[in-house]
């Protein structure tokens, strides 16, 4: 095994699909364990782990993709989930979101595309790792605290660990407050897809996180849309000691 190798777990059920796909993966560099099974994909997540990534089919033996994803975001909000589906309905696509995935992709897909986001995501591994340092430095707006070091967001909805992307989304935003930015800037930025690409995905990472720390997300006063352009952030921020 090469030293520095980001280790993937690959969970698909179609035996020439996960052949081809944990070939090309090696042979991107990655360090590759193949799941068959829902319940496979578990057992070496739990055994195996920690893992940069988790490619995860939706429609699996044993236990299904969304089942899998809740178990992984029970205690892990940083590995990153990549779902695979063969139904591009929307319904599956927030069903799998609002379980924990990061991004989707439906089948059939390129593999240059799929490399793509998997270089994408397992880099993302590597910054998001929670910082295990003694002073840490909270973010408020409104009524809301954010810890940037361990993800975790108190406010008047509750307290949350959010997602290594969710995370990763919000920064973006605190890091131009009162600008808007486009759906396509956001792409870029958080997802490292680039062009004119049709996905409501950030729209559903915004959903999420009006959830977390909107007094009432169906009327937001932090994150706002600005129709036929995208999203600004408008809250003051200010920083304090942990």
């Amino acid at each position: 095994m090469m030293t520095g190798q980001k280790h993937i777990l690959l969970v698909e059920d179609e035996p020439h699909l996960a052949f081809n796909m944990e070939l090309n993966l090696q042979a991107e560099g990655y360090r590759v364990t193949l799941a068959k099974d829902g319940r496979e994909a578990i057992e070496k997540y739990d055994k195996d782990g920690p893992f940069a990534l988790v490619i995860l089919d939706v429609m699996l033996p044993e236990m299904n993709g969304f089942e899998v994803a809740s178990h992984i975001r029970q205690n892990d909000k940083i590995t990153g989930i990549l779902m695979l589906t063969a139904r591009a309905s929307e319904n599956d696509v927030l069903q799998g979101l609002e379980t924990g995935a990061d991004d989707y992709m439906t089948k059939p897909f390129s593999l240059q595309e799929l490399f793509l986001r998997v270089k994408r995501m397992a880099d993302r591994s590597d910054l998001f790792s929670p910082l295990r340092t003694g002073k840490q430095t909270l973010i408020q707006f409104r009524e809301v605290t954010w810890n940037p070091q361990t993800f975790e967001l108190k406010g008047p909805q509750g307290s949350f660990v959010l997602t290594a992307l969710e995370a990763k989304v919000l920064t973006e935003f605190l890091e131009h407050p009162q600008e808007i930015l486009t759906r396509k800037h956001l792409l870029g930025r958080v997802w490292g897809v680039h062009g004119n690409v049709e996905t409501r995905t950030v729209d559903n990472f915004i959903m999420r996180l009006r959830k977390y720390f909107e007094k009432d997300p169906s009327q937001p006063e932090i994150l706002q849309s600005v129709r036929g352009r995208g999203y600004k952030f408008c809250a003051e921020l200010k920083e304090v000691s942990g």
